[in-house]
């Protein structure tokens, strides 16, 4: 577009938004607005944001946060040092180890079929997913029909 044209358009705009007259907020409106804030003011502090919260406390749970998070720190080296997170780790192996049978199957039936594309061509895959999706619509198709017969008004 031309830019003296846009210029010319927004100093329009701006001047007929300036000559609009202020909109009064309905007096229900204000009376609730102005409630909802000063019952935001007795909301205990508990109940605040923690930036709300008075200064001393914020230094207290701060405090406290940052003795807890040592603390778990701590602990967590000590359970790595010890032997017992060792055992732990190879029972949680043992347990999840047919996730690795999962995958491994998976990807040689990946395999198999990207070796049966490149060797059969893909002729053959148009015509296997050709067949599959007569296969599915004479599904769909047949179903239809037995519920509509089946559901039927005598």
């Amino acid at each position: 577009m031309n830019p003296d044209y846009e210029k010319q358009l927004e100093a329009e705009i701006s001047r007929e938004l300036r000559a609009l007259p202020e909109l009064a907020a309905p007096p229900a409106l204000a009376d609730r607005i102005l409630s909802a804030i000063a019952q935001r003011d007795r909301v205990p502090w508990y109940r605040r944001s923690w930036v709300s919260w008075p200064p001393a406390l914020q230094v207290a749970s701060f405090a406290a946060l940052m003795v807890v998070f040592g603390g778990l720190c701590l602990a967590s080296w000590q359970l790595a040092q010890s032997g017992t997170a060792a055992a732990a780790a190879h029972r949680v192996g043992e347990y999840c180890s047919w996730f690795n049978v999962i995958a491994n199957t998976l990807a040689a039936l990946t395999n198999a079929a990207i070796l049966a594309v490149k060797k059969l061509g893909p002729g053959f895959l148009a015509a296997g997913l050709f067949l599959a999706g007569m296969g599915y619509a004479l599904c769909v198709g047949l179903g239809t029909v037995y519920f509509r017969l089946g559901f039927a008004k005598r």
